[in-house]
């Protein structure tokens, strides 16, 4: 797959299915034939026989997740077709993925699975919304959960808080309780301490008249009737992923969802985690290898692209997993391994866990049960989940763009540490635009501006008026600014010292008669950055998708079922 062409569409509406459509059962076909040919092996089993396992786990997880939202789970006994997204409020673009997926694995025969990334950190519990300013448009962010994004989406729970709590003041106006923030839960509160119900109602407050058709008032009150519903404990994650799978089914969208921290409770995944933990060291040095080539290759210059290297240090090595205890904020875990016995250090602190090695699978019991009884969590990084959705569970994987780019180094990573030959994936995603209203275009151009007041400082007799040119001391000024600037291209360095200053002499003599437009001028190139503020509001992308209005969702999926139904084939 080349990156080149994977960018996101700039035509509103439009889609981008790489590859196309009609190559998918091709791809899948593909597919086939490498995990037959694979000899993969963790912990003494044949990676087949993990695939075959890790499918029927997620079916049963899938049933019950569905069977928790009150939904009824019908699909064919075949393999899943797979995508996954945080649970947060998406935009359309990673909407277009789970529609894909619908579409396609009911052509190819296969079950339409979403993997609800709830061991990912959100980056707010809020949207962002478009407002009206005294300006034009503007943009401000609207919470929907009260609580610093510092955990976790699975640590986010819907809870009773214990009576007396007081609220505290956290950075940026944000709010946990006392009696939690000493045991370091920023996680609990009851539905109605955390604003909840009334989440709409503040984003109706402002942006209801620029966008009155949008689904949030309905989605939000199907998503307090489903809190209303669930048994405890109940996740914000598995809340706001519960109201969007049903809404999927207003289009006949029925995907099998499974949230993250489910799947690694299974041995399939202990397993994964175990025999990366038995070859760390190597991994850790192939790891950095291939990330460094495909830097150099790409031309990536950032440090944490598509990953951060993995550190050593003092006999420890940093694993491809995050680990942290109820309540607390992910911390990376660290290795230490000898021929029968491994140590894991939670983070940058003391806390350490010794088990014996392993290296079969009855011995994954003891790595449950000392994670348990620690209270421990080890969850897989962006590039961990893919590896083991794509090896242990996916027919095939169906990422948006970022990660599409980025499975590109998964894929040298699967071949040179295991010999596996990556399976393809695709990429989807897709442009809706709000309708919000462009401001009007600008009577100036911005290089022209630029330059005009670069020209007020230094060239002041360039953006001199007519009237003003003909004065005589304007006159006396611009002719030996002329002289100065012959002298120039003859003097030597000591020369055109004495230069420079007796031209700034002139500049400074000028400038009074051009200050007039240089702040007419400002004020023109603010008026520019305003418009292209609004501008860039306007016509942004990622707009939650509870902003838009059915309509255009439903010509989103239309569109999207068009691109399947005439090219997608078996």
């Amino acid at each position: 797959m080349k990156a080149a062409r994977l960018h996101a569409p700039q035509q509103d509406a439009a889609v981008l299915i790489e590859p196309s459509p009609a190559d998918w059962p091709r791809c899948l076909r593909t597919n086939a034939q490498r995990f037959q040919k694979s000899g993969g092996v963790f912990c003494g089993v044949a990676l087949a026989d993990w695939r075959r396992e890790m499918q029927g786990l997620v079916r049963c997880l899938a049933t019950q997740q569905l069977a928790r939202w009150g939904l009824q789970a019908d699909w064919p006994d075949t393999g899943f077709l797979v995508t996954g997204h945080q649970p947060e409020l998406f935009h359309p673009g990673v909407w277009a993925k789970h529609f894909a997926v619908g579409e396609a694995a009911a052509s190819m025969g296969l079950v339409p699975l979403n993997l609800i990334g709830d061991q990912d950190q959100p980056k707010r519990l809020a949207i962002r919304v478009p407002t009206r300013t005294s300006q034009g448009l503007g943009a401000c962010w609207v919470p929907f959960y009260d609580a610093s994004p510092l955990l976790a989406w699975e640590e986010y729970e819907l809870a009773t808080p214990e009576n007396g709590a007081k609220p505290t003041v956290l950075p940026e106006g944000e709010h946990i309780l006392e009696s939690q923030a000493a045991k370091g839960l920023t996680n609990v509160g009851s539905v109605d301490v955390l604003g909840l119900p009334d989440f709409a109602q503040r984003v109706t407050a402002e942006c209801g008249e620029l966008l009155p058709e949008m689904i949030l008032p309905r989605f939000w009150t199907l998503a307090m009737q489903l809190a209303s519903r669930l048994h405890p404990p109940l996740g914000l994650a598995e809340l706001l992923a519960g109201a969007r799978r049903t809404w999927e089914q207003r289009w006949d969208y029925y995907n099998a969802e499974v949230r993250v921290s489910a799947l690694c409770d299974t041995e399939p995944f202990l397993a994964f985690v175990a025999t990366i933990l038995g070859q760390l060291p190597d991994f850790v040095q192939h790891h950095n290898a291939e990330l460094h080539a495909y830097r150099r290759e790409n031309r990536v210059r950032s440090r944490s692209h598509p990953v951060p290297p993995l550190q050593m240090a003092d006999g420890w090595y940093e694993a491809p997993f995050w680990v942290w205890t109820r309540g607390q904020p992910r911390q990376r875990l660290w290795w230490c391994g000898e021929s029968h016995r491994w140590q894991l250090r939670l983070g940058e602190v003391d806390t350490c866990m010794t088990i014996p090695a392993m290296r079969r699978r009855e011995d994954l019991l003891d790595l449950r049960q000392s994670l348990a009884s620690a209270g421990w969590k080890i969850r897989p990084r962006a590039l961990t989940l893919t590896l083991f959705a794509r090896l242990f569970l996916a027919e095939m994987f169906v990422h948006g763009i970022g990660g599409g780019i980025y499975d590109r180094f998964t894929d040298r990573l699967m071949s040179r540490i295991w010999g596996i030959e990556p399976p393809q994936y695709a990429v989807v995603t897709a442009t809706l635009r709000l309708p919000l209203p462009l401001p009007s275009p600008p009577s100036c151009n911005r290089v022209e501006v630029l330059h005009r007041l670069r020209d007020c400082r230094f060239n002041p007799d360039r953006v001199l008026s007519t009237e003003l040119l003909a004065l005589p001391e304007v006159q006396a000024l611009v002719q030996r600014k002329r002289e100065l600037l012959w002298h120039w291209s003859q003097a030597n360095r000591q020369q055109r010292a004495i230069l420079h200053r007796e031209l700034a002499e002139v500049r400074e003599a000028l400038w009074p008669l051009v200050r007039n437009t240089e702040t007419a001028l400002r004020q023109a190139l603010a008026e520019l950055e305003s418009h292209q503020a609004q501008r860039a509001v306007a016509l942004d992308r990622e707009w939650a998708f509870v902003l838009h209005a059915d309509t255009a969702l439903t010509r989103l999926v239309e569109r999207i079922r068009r691109e399947f139904a005439t090219r997608c084939r078996v």
